[in-house]
């Protein structure tokens, strides 16, 4: 038969009372250690994704802030062109219209002259006609003196119509 000696009992009740001792005093203690370290190492985790998270998140809006930027600074500078390009047709019209402006009152105070040059000329021509007429009248010589007078109209005349032309 099977026989049990007194002492393994008090061994083996020996051992449970250790084993006992030992998870409540060792164990657990090293048990609760272990998942607060767990727990903060988790938490350490999940607090640097969330941060990552959040920092990828303001990295877009920045970016997204940047892009919004540029747009508006390349339309403020397109805009700028356009205003540019605009006024400088619009001054160059300007010119244009002024330069015209010029121009046809040149031509009106050229032909304005010369109006008044031509009456100057037929006014002239006019006299001279009348002084030799008056001339003819006087002398009545004959052909030879009416020769030397139309001779002399003529070259008078022409001498005003040179000067008044140039």
């Amino acid at each position: 038969m099977l026989r049990i000696d007194i002492n393994l009992v008090y061994i083996i009740i020996n051992i449970l009372i250790l084993y006992f001792l030992l998870k409540k005093f060792l164990i657990k203690p090293l048990d609760n250690i272990l998942a607060k370290r767990q727990a903060k190492v988790d938490g350490m985790l999940n607090n640097a994704s969330t941060k990552e998270s959040e920092a990828i998140q303001l990295k877009e809006k920045y970016e997204n802030q940047i892009a919004a930027v540029q747009t508006e600074s390349d339309q403020m500078v397109e805009q700028a062109k356009k205003d540019a390009q605009f006024e400088r047709d619009k001054i160059l019209n300007q010119a244009n219209d002024e330069a015209k402006s010029i121009v046809g009152k040149a031509r009106e105070t050229v032909a304005l002259e010369r109006e008044k040059a031509m009456r100057e000329m037929e006014a002239e021509v006019a006299g001279l006609a009348m002084t030799a007429a008056e001339k003819i009248l006087r002398d009545k010589s004959g052909a030879e003196s009416d020769q030397l007078l139309y001779d002399q109209f003529l070259d008078k005349a022409g001498d005003s119509n040179d000067t008044d032309l140039n």
